[in-house]
């Protein structure tokens, strides 16, 4: 008996792993800023390399803070500060060479001023890591043998062909706007990157998307010196790819590593920006295989060997945008409100449920709100729950899905104890599947002879059965079956009479 085998490689997705691990730091305040009377608010942000080794992900990176502040006259003041980050994650799927991606963030984050001069900061670091696995399988192509029944599968599969980690660097003069007071100094810049179009093209793949910015910045007017400006910054980028073929599937993720807001020389209503953005992009290409996926012989026994391989692949991706509606109580221990000067808010998500068309998002939301008050300039720091939804088409209950979401901006109105707030957010889903692959990898003939039976048989199914199973089941031929019971289906029902000839 000659067996012919094929070989092939299986990539599937892993599940994400949430690592989290607790940063702790003094912050010192540079010689030439004035004494801290009181933080305003305090934002932490992380760029994480991770590297996968057997069983573990070993990852490094740097840990950023911002402080906003109060100086003993009054004053809004402002400071950077950073920390070398190491972890090392157990994952078991991991190995030598798997496409990874690490995605951080900083939460929960307390802080104390020690004498002025510094700050005592702890939160907790998460970090998402996401990658997929290449498995080199072999199975049974072709089996010589006489009398041998088989059925052959055929099967497409999606497999990185390459992964792409190309460093965009963005440069952009941004104008204020002329409804907002022109700009003294920076105090703070956050910013993310929407993938938004992502194309295969002549050897290369084309990047484009916005980056969302954030500005904190002292004004030159004394009456409202704490101005938040919210920007979108278009970009784009051409990776070349020779590995790239004309029907192949690319895909893009991108994250802001460093992110820098000045104010022009010449112009204090002209803000610079200058960012460091990480673009991971994936090349994925379609194989066909043909492969044993059961056999029996109409004279002698075999002896089969089976393998199963699970298979999570993406089905599709998109973003979209929604929006979360939360109330804000200051507590009695603070001032109130008079006027919100800005705000903060950073999701975490606790579930995403797939619906028809949709996912239902429920999360946590931490913020920092910055107001005016009686008093003078306060802060508040908390958290509320939330639900939402977005609206993304193919999405089904049966997809497995990922999110990864984003606050824009923030719409608040209201004074007084109760702050009514809309936070509105970019959501990115990823939509995942299943399907297992059931194989032969090998297959003997014993001295067995196959159980036959000759003349006529009737046979009341049990439900569930294909008709190849019954032909196997009485070492007949799958065309013998369906000649003598033409109403028979793929599956055949409970207590159907099936007609074996012999």
């Amino acid at each position: 008996m000659k067996v012919k085998k094929t070989l092939f490689k299986m990539e599937t997705a892993c599940q994400p792993v949430l690592s989290e691990s607790l940063v702790e730091g003094r912050l010192s305040l540079p010689a030439d800023r004035p004494d801290i009377e009181r933080v305003l608010f305090i934002q932490g942000r992380i760029h994480v390399n991770a590297e996968p080794a057997e069983g573990k992900v070993f990852m490094d990176g740097n840990v950023s803070f911002s402080v906003v502040y109060l100086d003993l006259e009054g004053g809004i003041e402002a400071f950077d500060a950073s920390s070398p980050f190491r972890h090392t994650q157990d994952m078991e799927e991991a190995e030598p060479g798997m496409h990874i991606i690490a995605r951080g963030s900083v939460r929960e984050i307390t802080y104390s001023v020690e004498e002025g001069r510094a700050v005592n900061v702890r939160g907790i670091v998460g970090v998402e890591i996401k990658g997929s696995v290449v498995k080199n399988c072999e199975a049974a192509a072709s089996v010589e043998l006489p009398e041998l029944q088989t059925r052959m599968v055929k099967q497409r599969l999606m497999t990185t062909r390459e992964q792409r980690r190309e460093t965009a660097y963005i440069r952009e003069d941004l104008r204020v706007s002329q409804t907002m007071p022109t700009a003294d100094k920076i105090l703070f810049a956050d910013a993310y990157a929407v993938v938004s179009s992502v194309r295969n093209e002549d050897l290369k793949i084309i990047v484009e998307g916005n980056i969302k910015l954030t500005v904190l910045y002292l004004s030159a007017d004394k009456s409202a010196p704490l101005q938040q400006l919210s920007e979108t910054v278009p970009f784009g980028q051409i990776i070349a790819s020779e590995a790239i073929s004309a029907g192949d599937a690319v895909t893009a993720e991108a994250a802001i590593a460093e992110v820098n807001v000045s104010v022009a020389d010449e112009a204090s209503d002209v803000l610079r920006l200058s960012a460091r953005m990480t673009i991971v992009c994936a090349v994925r290409g379609e194989q066909e295989v043909e492969f044993l996926e059961d056999a029996y012989s109409l004279s002698n026994r075999l002896t089969l060997d089976h393998e199963e391989q699970v298979c999570r692949y993406p089905v599709l991706s998109g973003n979209a945008r929604t929006i979360a509606r939360s109330t804000i109580s200051v507590p009695a221990s603070q001032p109130s409100v008079s006027r919100v000067i800005c705000l903060k808010g950073v999701p975490s998500i606790a579930s995403a449920l797939p619906g028809i068309d949709r996912v239902y998002l429920e999360g946590l939301m931490m913020y920092t709100v910055c107001y005016y008050s009686p008093e003078g300039m306060w802060s508040y720091t908390g958290e509320t729950p939330f639900e939402s939804q977005v609206l993304l088409d193919g999405i089904t209950p049966e997809h497995d899905v990922e999110v990864r979401t984003e606050v824009e901006n923030c719409m608040f109105e209201g004074t007084g104890r109760d702050i009514s707030v809309k936070f509105m957010m970019d959501v990115h889903v990823q939509a995942f599947t299943q399907c297992r692959i059931h194989m032969v990898s090998g297959l003997d003939e014993t001295d067995e002879p196959a159980a036959t039976r000759q003349g006529i048989t009737i046979y009341f199914a049990d439900g569930g059965e294909t008709a190849w199973d019954i032909a196997k089941r009485f070492a007949t031929t799958l065309e013998s079956v369906k000649a003598f019971n033409p109403d028979i289906g793929d599956i055949a029902g409970q207590g159907q009479k099936i007609l074996i000839m012999s």
